[in-house]
């Protein structure tokens, strides 16, 4: 099975636009681009919002390159790079239309983002998508400036305009003012009851606006177009109250709709922070319909080949492959208009990839579910966080990856659902109810120092067994130590770990029939308090809880792998779970159909590594492995046995795994 490679390119206006089309085209035959998807007016070419000058010299832009495309063979898509835009850069409204801009929480008013409650800019976008549809495009595109977050320079977004405003005082029933909004919805503690109904104001906007360009869509198409909608964070998305099941019932035309997750950084990046990636592109999963046609963002910025490199490109492109993606979003070439022949080594990396992906894309399929230690976030967790100052919407912030961002790295696979073994991990928890977090504590549970804080308040401490009396916070207490004092922590008694640059941890004391695994101490070895203790509560249930918030800030190093692994056995008890040795920073993602399992290693450090996969559902016979080295052909490679100290079987790859690069052990249930 072939790869789908969609390419995103700008083909700028002018007189060279014939023959850049058709040298696009000859590009996309000859490295097997099967789809070419258009900017309409894109970073350097964007003046702002479109003029009508502007949409008439686009739309005859597009309507000529798309008929050459088609003319080769190749499908073409559409993306207008802005609904109400991305970010001022500069830019200001045209001349000859008239927007309400955006507004800040602070107040601060755009030059060049529009107001998504506007009637003139609901007016402008209809048009726009109803003129470009008219062309006959397989999808349409929306992008991710879709959004009230994130349009710069204003501090945290927009959506704080008096037309909103004006919408939120008819549910609240008075007048209001942005300050009296902006001071409800982040006052610390409990939430303020009108944090929930400013947020159901910002998804009626997006809901509505949603509609109007999905009928503009549908009524105009001669070919039944599609609407893709590209997102950006979920955790930002949770500030605007964003109803995912809503939004792309919304977008849907004819039972079809499009999703572009986000999930890489868009420069070079270490491989140790991949773990984002893969949490990203699991997450996302829950959000959309099911018959959703999902192609990821791969993508460098600025836009040049020296912003990320071909090895990275390489293995973001396989680890969507793993992920079923139906194609790939490829955003390789700058936006300056150059022809496509002006950057051939995009070619060859198009066509080195293709035996991995390949490969991959015969052995992983959408019926394959994650499987590992869970994390239940839900959508609306920010509408339930607790914020403690109370003057910036970052406070709001619930991320969804503490408990992964710990786990990952460490080789222990994690599923971004509740599973039998599950995290409760950061202050995403505020968002379950009280029957959810009994349920999630009946399985086996991890817990750091903030949830355990959040569910102390809540009444839960006799189910952790431990005791939390406070923080210790680093500016002032001489915590800086972390000490093994049991020899269940899977390490030797009196090893000693750095806490030294941990904000802040808890204060925490074993209760009786729990047992301390670590200890925090000063440099004057004086306890401060438990660091990690092992329980089981009268639901029968396994709970190793952390007195520090976040984990994943702890200094990491083998022997705390080790302890890691040792809690993860210890909480799971006889519910097999997948682990990873033999190097650091060996990320794993196990995914299961129907008892055919495919545990897929990463190799997030420039280290080669044998990574060894533990698990007892492997049965008596080696696993089958397979070698996906970056830009290169699988190679098979052997699985050999190891004993491990608890007398466990593990498999070891006999070759090394280089940077970047994926090992896959495959086996079917016995």
């Amino acid at each position: 099975m072939k790869p789908r490679y969609h390419l995103r390119f700008q083909v700028a206006p002018g007189p060279n636009l014939v023959a850049d089309s058709q040298i696009l085209a000859d590009f996309c035959n000859q490295h097997n681009v099967e789809e070419a998807v258009l900017f309409v007016a894109a970073e350097e070419l964007n003046n702002g919002l479109l003029s009508e000058a502007e949409e008439a010299q686009w739309f005859d832009t597009i309507r000529t390159a798309k008929q050459i495309l088609e003319n080769a063979g190749i499908v073409v898509s559409l993306n207008p790079w802005m609904t109400v835009l991305h970010t001022d850069r500069g830019r200001h409204f045209p001349q000859d239309r008239t927007f309400a801009p955006m507004v800040s929480p602070e107040g601060e008013v755009s030059t060049a983002c529009a107001s998504f409650a506007d009637p003139a800019w609901r007016d402008y976008i209809k048009h726009l998508y109803s003129r470009f549809a008219s062309l006959g495009f397989r999808v349409l595109w929306v992008e991710d400036d879709f959004r009230f977050h994130n349009h710069a320079p204003l501090t945290w977004g927009g959506g704080f305009e008096q037309p909103v405003i004006e919408r939120f005082a008819a549910k609240v029933g008075k007048p209001v003012t942005r300050e009296e909004i902006v001071k409800a919805i982040l006052a610390p503690g409990k939430p303020h009851p009108w944090r929930a109904v400013w947020m159901e104001t910002w998804r009626e906007i997006h809901l509505e606006t949603a509609r109007i360009i999905a009928k503009a869509v549908a009524d105009s198409s001669p070919v039944h177009s599609a609407v893709g909608l590209m997102s950006s964070h979920p955790s930002s998305h949770s500030t605007e109250g964003r109803d995912w099941k809503a939004l792309f019932e919304a977008f849907t035309v004819s039972g079809r709709v499009a999703h572009r997750p986000h999930f890489a950084p868009y420069s070079e990046a270490t491989g140790k922070t991949r773990d984002w990636s893969f949490m990203m592109l699991d997450v996302q999963r829950n959000f959309r319909p099911p018959q959703s046609e999902v192609a990821p963002e791969i993508e460098n910025f600025p836009f040049t080949r020296w912003s990320k490199s071909d090895v990275q490109t390489w293995s973001e492109m396989v680890l969507c492959q793993f992920f079923a993606s139906d194609a790939l979003l490829l955003d390789l070439f700058p936006f300056t208009g150059n022809s496509a022949n002006r950057e051939p080594e995009i070619g060859e990396l198009l066509d080195r990839s293709c035996p991995a992906l390949e490969w991959i894309a015969s052995r992983f399929s959408k019926d394959m579910q994650t499987e590992g230690i869970g994390t239940v976030w839900k959508e609306d967790a920010h509408a339930h966080v607790r914020t403690t100052r109370g003057i910036s919407m970052s406070e709001l912030n619930a991320d969804p990856f503490v408990a992964g961002s710990f786990l990952l790295p460490y080789g222990v696979t994690v599923a971004m659902r509740e599973q039998p073994v599950t995290a409760l991990m950061g202050n995403a928890v505020w968002a379950l109810s009280d029957e959810e977090i009994e349920g999630v504590l009946a399985g086996g549970t991890l817990v750091d120092g903030e949830a355990l804080d959040i569910l102390t308040r809540r009444g839960f401490a006799e189910l952790l067994g431990v005791v939390f009396s406070g923080w210790e916070e680093r500016d002032h207490s001489l915590y800086s130590i972390e000490e093994v004092v049991s020899p269940r922590a899977g390490t030797d008694v009196g090893l000693v770990f750095n806490t030294n640059v941990v904000p802040r941890v808890a204060r925490v004391d074993a209760m009786p029939g729990a047992e301390e695994w670590t200890r925090i101490i000063t440099p004057a070895r004086q306890r401060v308090g438990a660091g990690i203790v092992a329980f089981e509560n009268r639901l029968g249930a396994r709970v190793i809880t952390y007195a520090t918030p976040g984990p994943a800030c702890l200094p990491r190093s083998f022997q705390r792998q080790w302890i890691v692994h040792r809690a993860a056995r210890f909480v799971s008890r006889d519910t097999p779970l997948t682990l990873v040795t033999g190097g650091a920073y060996l990320m794993p993602l196990h995914l299961n159909s129907g008892g055919i399992h495919r545990v897929v290693v990463y190799n997030g450090s420039p280290d080669p590594a044998r990574p060894v996969v533990w698990d007892s559902r492997t049965g008596v016979r080696p696993p089958r492995v397979t070698l996906l080295a970056p830009l290169c052909d699988p190679v098979a490679a052997e699985a050999i046995p190891l004993c491990g100290p608890s007398g466990e079987t593990g498999y070891e790859c006999s070759s090394s795994l280089p940077y970047h690069g994926y090992a896959v052990f495959e086996w079917d249930d016995p």
